[in-house]
């Protein structure tokens, strides 16, 4: 009798303790997260100082543009409830561009063998590309994506510091974008949507490679696509 309660102490005693590192784990990850925007921000504002000096007018310039279009971008992500699908659909349109629609029925069936919930009836080239977009917008890792930058977003940017952290995260995003995907990168540009990458960039960035359906088996796309609703 003694031998099972102190058993079962034991391992009440291992639960709480495996509980309480995997808490301490999540609140020294979100602290180090925040420690690091809070560093981005301070940096992107010491850059301010470099409008004082005439050799970095451009990177004065280039800083302010970027703080502008990112208030765009979040005015239109507040007006439009459905912008960040209409970037990823605008992904998978340039993706899935060029390829036959005798090919669809094939990269169907292999997505459905991955575990992709993709209807098997027939489809056009726009029906596809409507239903891989909203299988990856409605992905789960996109809706983590999505939601862990717009609430960091809501709790931190009360201050000019947090703000700008923020906007440095986006600045550099969207660098990366237009060096890795430069058609992607200016279609959004044209819709002043390039700061909001960030937001759907761990998902999209997948694909960093910049595979090409025409140059590509029906399995490299199948598996492509599968990266991003994964």
């Amino acid at each position: 009798m003694y031998n099972s309660i102190i058993i079962s102490k034991m391992q009440a005693d291992n639960i709480f303790a495996l509980r309480l590192e995997q808490a301490l784990q999540g609140v020294k990850k979100q602290v180090l997260e925040q420690a690091k925007l809070l560093d981005m921000g301070i940096t992107r504002l010491s850059f301010y100082a470099s409008c004082f000096t005439s050799n970095y007018q451009d990177v004065c310039a280039s800083q302010k543009q970027e703080d502008i279009r990112f208030m765009e971008a979040l005015v239109q992500l507040l007006k439009h409830n459905d912008i960040i699908r209409e970037m990823v659909a605008i992904y998978i349109d340039q993706f899935l561009k060029g390829v036959k629609e005798e090919r669809i029925p094939k990269i169907q069936r292999l997505l459905s063998k991955m575990g992709a919930d993709i209807a098997s009836t027939s489809m056009s080239n726009q029906a596809f590309s409507s239903a891989i977009t909203s299988s990856v917008y409605y992905s789960v890792s996109m809706k983590i994506s999505i939601d862990n930058k717009l609430n960091k977003i809501s709790a931190i940017a009360v201050t000019a510091t947090g703000l700008y952290g923020h906007v440095q995260q986006a600045a550099s995003a969207a660098q990366r974008l237009k060096m890795r995907n430069m058609p992607y990168y200016f279609a959004l540009y044209s819709l002043k949507l390039e700061m909001l990458y960030f937001l759907i960039e761990p998902v999209i960035s997948r694909n960093d490679h910049v595979i090409r359906p025409l140059m590509a088996t029906d399995s490299e796309v199948a598996l492509a696509i599968m990266r991003m609703i994964r």
